[in-house]
């Protein structure tokens, strides 16, 4: 069992090198399933190419306790939170809501993004683990930052040509620009469209399954409504 040391130092990393390895290795992969984990040489790829950046908590040895991965989409003016995990053993002690708060003040300054957003497990299609961590308490772990859920049925898309996508996902908004709200319970639509279509073409191609369309088409209204995590229940969930 891991004991978390104290204090911990956030800090960016932009460059690759073995911090970026010891990270994946040691947290990143043993905290998520295989289709939903980039490669390292994705990773690797990714932040060297500018389109993701990686925050670390550290101890005063060095040693990565926490991480978070952070995906621009530029053309959407997105972030997407690709990644929020703790190292074994230490996760409900603080290392996440550190990270979350300190990455997500990084992009704001940096990006200026529309949004940022988060997929996030369904606990009504994922059970909790020791290895990968509990669907229920990470909703409520999001909630307390204020994060919604926006009402769509959405899957994450297949992250490399041999693994399968991601079905039983939400996609949670963890901050929106006031220009983009529309009213209290809903966004805008366009910027969330931009950013998924990008999302898929990046791996998969146009929408062409029924999955997809189904997903293209809850992206054709002007606007995306927002519902409270604990809602979950209410929104669509997409069938492969």
């Amino acid at each position: 069992m891991s004991i978390q040391p104290a204090p911990l130092t956030v800090i960016e990393v932009r460059r690759t090198g073995p911090l970026v390895d010891a990270v994946y290795t040691d947290i990143l992969q043993p905290s998520f399933p295989p289709a939903e984990l980039v490669s390292l040489a994705g990773l690797r790829d990714a932040i060297t190419a500018g389109r993701a950046t990686l925050t670390v908590a550290l101890d005063a040895t060095g040693l990565p306790w926490g991480a978070a991965v952070g995906e621009w989409y530029e053309p959407a003016r997105v972030v997407l939170l690709g990644y929020l995990a703790a190292r074994p053993g230490s996760r409900g002690r603080g290392v996440g809501g550190q990270l979350l708060e300190e990455a997500t003040r990084t992009w704001s300054e940096r990006y200026r993004p529309c949004l940022v957003l988060a997929e996030v497990e369904r606990p009504d299609r994922h059970r909790a683990s020791l290895a990968h961590g509990d669907p229920v308490g990470r909703l409520r772990f999001y909630q307390r930052y204020g994060a919604s859920a926006l009402d769509l049925p959405y899957f994450q898309p297949a992250l490399r040509s041999d693994e399968d996508r991601a079905y039983g996902m939400l996609l949670v908004a963890l901050h929106v620009e006031q220009e983009y709200r529309r009213g209290e319970r809903a966004v805008d639509a366009e910027p969330v469209r931009r950013f998924w279509f990008d999302h898929l073409a990046a791996t998969e191609g146009a929408p062409v399954d029924g999955a997809a369309r189904r997903m293209a088409a809850a992206l054709g209204a002007e606007r995306v409504a927002l519902r409270p995590l604990d809602e979950y229940r209410h929104i669509p969930v997409a069938a492969g």
